[in-house]
């Protein structure tokens, strides 16, 4: 069952946009996502994936945002805006700011978590990549001796 975040009107909400939203999963374990580079979708932007909305009018399953905000400060009108948003892709209430703040700190786990990751494995990684290109290097002298005689 889906458990909907308390919302009011005049309220900011930090809400996944439609595409991103937990359609198959519960909102928790969607979340979860976030602890890898943009959640699964790694070459999509933070706007693209969440979205920070001014709420204008609550219904039992939907809300209609008045504004609607794109990275840190592009607000945009509702007539932009499809007329409803689901309750159920609504992460957290707050201040815009406090929204974006969060928005970026979520994103940003993956990201940090992806790229410590990647560090540690390119360093575990460096001196069998290093053996395995001095080998291969030999290969092609072998297989090409001409071009690879010394001089003396």
């Amino acid at each position: 069952m889906t458990v909907f975040v308390d919302i009011k009107p005049g309220q900011w909400v930090l809400a996944f946009n439609e595409p991103y939203g937990p359609q198959m999963r519960d909102m928790p374990e969607h979340l979860e996502m976030f602890s890898n580079r943009g959640g699964g979708w790694e070459s999509h932007l933070v706007d693209e994936i969440f979205h920070v909305y001014e709420v204008a009018d609550v219904k039992p399953k939907p809300y209609h945002p008045r504004t609607y905000t794109i990275g840190q400060s592009i607000t945009r009108p509702r007539a932009y805006l499809r007329e409803r948003q689901y309750r159920g892709n609504v992460v957290a209430v707050g201040t815009k700011e406090k929204m974006i703040a969060l928005r970026d700190r979520l994103f940003a786990i993956g990201e940090e978590t992806d790229d410590r990751i990647e560090a540690e494995m390119y360093r575990r990684i460096e001196k069998f990549a290093a053996r395995k290109r001095a080998a291969a290097e030999r290969k092609i002298h072998r297989l090409l001796p001409h071009h690879f005689r010394s001089e003396p």
